[in-house]
């Protein structure tokens, strides 16, 4: 059974990835965690498991889009 838009009921539907999320928070927690690095060293231990949950989180929460209306949406939400 195909996945249906719905606004348009296209069976057209895409998984796309949240690219713009992945760099906002994996860059800025990077940032927040470096300066704080600086000052409390224990702090830089973190940033390899801030990027591994950043990645999880990433790969396990993709949204679908629809090709015909371009609408994007969340497959976990209920309308």
């Amino acid at each position: 059974m195909a996945i249906r838009c719905p606004v348009c009921g296209s069976d057209k539907v895409v998984k796309i990835g949240r690219y713009d999320w992945f760099i906002k928070w994996s860059l800025g927690g990077i940032v927040v965690l470096g300066a704080a690095g600086f000052f409390a060293p224990i702090f830089w231990l973190l940033v390899p498991l801030w990027m591994l949950g950043v990645l999880f989180f990433y790969i396990s929460r993709p949204l679908y889009q629809c090709d015909a209306c371009k609408h994007e949406w969340d497959p976990r939400r209920k309308a």
